[in-house]
């Protein structure tokens, strides 16, 4: 099964590859503008630049979008300047039915932006793994299950005060990386990743290379057809999983940063680069 995957993903990689674009990543205020192009290999005759303070200044996209968005400096579990006060954290699980969903207070914050959390030992599941991580678009592509019905629950964090949510804290290495994962940013191609919980019931696994073409746009002065691959390499133990999704290769339409190349994969532990991100409504 793994091997036959593995194949997939090669040859997918392979037909993603654009030695001849530019890319810009844009995060958090800052940045960047790299030639793609394989090691040793001339990119058509152009050379290779760096983009001065001044013309990385002007190719920047506003932040006001991320307004409501504050990350903490570091993984562990403090924001700075917090204004919400003292709030209670609970668990909110995903299942298909509604009757399922569990609402579990699992924590606290402190008035100084302090916080804690101990997960439950275990969370409802109503539908199987094969229910889930299919290719979007295309009947095309099967998707290759390990115990396909293994029980599986995504969850999220709701911060409430006075029985009222006040937000949601998320797991991610950018404010970006969570706004992206709402509809209005779900084909970017920001550099980064995001952390998702999820729960099995035993070990567990999905693995597919998913290739298909979306209409992008530049605020709607560019549009164009682009080829995009989403690869679900996920093996999930028994218990809580950190589902990291990263993007491993965008591409640009005008000077807005699409995916080219996105990838699911169960992260063993915390990451150290990630940091803790909370939307206020």
């Amino acid at each position: 099964m793994k091997t036959l995957f593995q194949l997939m993903l090669v040859l997918s990689i392979m037909g993603c590859k654009d030695t001849g674009s530019t890319e810009i990543l844009i995060e958090d205020n800052v940045t960047h503008e790299t030639k793609l192009g394989a090691p040793g290999i001339e990119s058509n005759g152009q050379a290779d630049f760096k983009v001065s303070a001044k013309k990385s200044k002007s190719l920047n996209q506003s932040n006001a979008h991320l307004k409501k968005y504050t990350i903490t400096k570091t993984n562990q579990k403090k924001f700075e300047s917090w204004k919400h006060g003292a709030a209670t954290i609970f668990l909110v699980t995903q299942p298909y039915k509604r009757s399922n969903k569990q609402e579990i207070e699992i924590g606290r914050f402190q008035t100084d932006g302090t916080f804690g959390f101990n997960l439950p030992a275990s969370v409802k599941t109503d539908r199987p793994i094969a229910d889930f991580f299919k290719c979007e678009g295309t009947a095309a592509v099967t998707t290759e299950y390990k115990a396909p019905k293994t029980g599986l629950v995504s969850a999220f964090f709701s911060i409430r005060k006075n029985e009222n949510e006040i937000g949601l804290l998320s797991l991610a290495t950018s404010r970006q990386q969570v706004y992206n994962n709402s509809p209005f940013g779900k084909y970017h191609g920001h550099s980064g990743y995001r952390l998702q919980f999820w729960y099995a019931d035993a070990n567990t696994g999905a693995y597919a290379v998913c290739n298909r073409n979306i209409e992008a746009t530049d605020n709607a002065e560019t549009t164009k057809q682009i080829a995009i691959t989403d690869i679900y390499d996920l093996s999930f133990n028994q218990g809580w999983n950190y589902v990291k999704t990263e993007i491993i290769e965008n591409q640009l339409v005008g000077r807005v940063p699409y995916y080219k190349a996105k990838k699911h994969q169960v992260s063993p532990s915390l990451p150290d680069d990630v940091k803790w991100v909370f939307k206020a409504h």
